[in-house]
């Protein structure tokens, strides 16, 4: 890779489309929103609205891999109404405004991939974008609009939790860190563990405080590593008295970069990378064909190890 380009590595979170009305909970078919925005909401302009200042947009969709598993693909959009990054020159020191006409905007996008034999939707993570929060308030916006108080739906993207966590914690061997936060605590726990975190607790007794969070690391050193069998023993205890804490880590570094495993509620999600020219975008059409080479059976085959977390 030249001086004329960068790495980027991406982030997709695996989501199930869920629709709530009366206290009655069901899966959702998220190709009926889609259905819903393609026909009544063909104009781009017709789609945007505002949010915390800016305008979002659902800016495309369409369904891909149409004769073999087909899947839906959507394009979103934030752009920006506030302030905006200045411009500067390598040889002055006064910045400037982006030049930008009228109807012009910094837009950063995420697009997204859903298929409905298992109501899963897979989002590109991009925190300048759209949160899930920012997507679900855009997705009922136009799903109840029109609809009387007690006719609306309110549609939800709850993440895909990975069932292995616990496995693949205890199969690590180079362990370069291993965090945990305790619930609050009415009383002290008194003797519960038998491993060092019962030493970590009973050690905060004296500031009369209700939780407790720790980090244990290694130096920076490759050939530093914490004690796989002690961290194991800490990580039996903590499945066991998941009630007892809030959060617990284990870094692992078996794959020859850093790993972390949440222990307790591990999102399913994966990694991409791309080579970007300098001062250029993403392409999201690039983006969106990796997606569906990722997820589909007919290639990567990520569809399979969703299934086996629902």
């Amino acid at each position: 890779m030249d001086e004329e380009s960068k790495r980027k590595k991406v982030n997709f979170d695996f989501y199930q489309v869920w629709k709530v009305h009366d206290d009655q909970e069901n899966v959702f078919d998220f190709d009926d929103w889609c259905e819903l925005m393609n026909t009544t909401k063909k104009k781009l302009d017709d789609r945007n609205i505002g949010y915390n200042g800016d305008i979002i947009r659902c800016n495309r969709i369409y369904v891909a891999n149409e004769d073999k598993n087909p899947v839906t693909m959507l394009h979103f959009l934030r752009m920006r109404r506030g302030t905006a990054p200045a411009v500067a020159n390598l040889n002055l020191p006064k910045l400037s405004d982006v030049d930008l006409k009228a109807d012009e905007y910094i837009a950063e996008d995420a697009s997204a991939l859903f298929d409905s034999t298992n109501y899963v939707l897979m989002l590109q993570k991009n925190i300048f974008s759209l949160s899930v929060k920012a997507l679900q308030q855009y997705v009922n916006y136009f799903w109840n609009e029109g609809k009387s108080d007690d006719e609306k739906e309110e549609i939800e993207f709850r993440p895909i939790l990975r069932k292995d966590s616990y496995k693949r914690s205890k199969k690590a061997n180079i362990i370069n860190s291993f965090s945990f936060k305790t619930a609050n605590m009415v009383k002290p726990i008194q003797s519960i563990f038998k491993t060092g975190i019962q030493n970590i607790i009973d050690s905060a007794k004296g500031y009369d405080g209700v939780s407790v969070e720790i980090k244990i690391s290694t130096t920076r050193s490759k050939t530093s590593i914490l004690d796989s069998k002690k961290v194991h023993d800490s990580v039996d205890e903590i499945v066991s008295n998941k009630n007892l804490f809030k959060k617990a880590v284990v870094v692992s570094g078996d794959s020859g970069h850093s790993e972390p495993i949440e222990l307790l509620k591990e999102k399913l999600s994966c990694t991409r990378e791309y080579v970007i020219p300098i001062k250029a975008f993403l392409d999201p059409e690039v983006v969106e064909q990796d997606m569906i080479e990722k997820y589909s059976p007919n290639n990567d085959k990520y569809k399979e190890i969703v299934d086996d977390n629902l």
